[in-house]
């Protein structure tokens, strides 16, 4: 009579699902950042530095904030007019999400002079200093640094106890 030892093995399945669920998700999020976030980032303040001329703006409205559990404002999407070198008014919004300012508030941009719908504060145009304004970023790096290692150390955990943990007890009374 062969017993098993009292760990079921649906355990393992269990853990097996959801350590292969973790690395999914983490690597999903990496490359979510990767493809999306980070190159739109980049893009924006390459060209901005490249070749964006700086000049006064004034902002135009703000979309509706919202506030976390403490009440703090998270950031916004503001929309500013200015007058590029080519004379005629525009306005756009801003690439990077800031604080909810006031319609007409002054503030200097960089725009595009190729593309005037490119347009961000020169403080905005640090690569980390954007990364972590935008807290999706930082939310899915922490989900691919976090559970991918988890998800494979529970990978290793459910072999090595597989291995060692569910071998059949040996029935040791004298057979007749």
């Amino acid at each position: 009579m062969n017993a098993r030892s009292a760990r079921p093995p649906q355990a393992f399945r269990q853990l097996t699902v959801m350590s292969v669920v973790m690395i999914v998700v983490g690597l999903g999020g990496f490359v979510l950042t990767l493809v999306f976030t980070i190159p739109g980032h980049a893009k924006v303040a390459s060209s901005l530095k490249s070749r964006g001329v700086q000049t006064q703006g004034a902002v135009t409205r703000c979309q509706h904030g919202t506030t976390d559990e403490n009440g703090v404002e998270q950031p916004v999407t503001c929309w500013v007019r200015f007058t590029p070198s080519g004379g005629h008014s525009v306005e756009s919004p801003l690439a990077f999400k800031t604080e909810r300012v006031g319609g007409g508030t002054a503030m200097t941009i960089v725009y595009d002079p190729e593309d005037t719908s490119v347009v961000a504060r020169p403080s905005d145009l640090g690569y980390w200093k954007s990364l972590v304004r935008n807290s999706l970023d930082v939310v899915l790096l922490v989900i691919s640094a976090v559970m991918v290692p988890l998800g494979i150390a529970g990978l290793l955990l459910r072999r090595f106890l597989s291995r060692f943990g569910l071998r059949p007890a040996r029935n040791l009374a004298p057979s007749p």
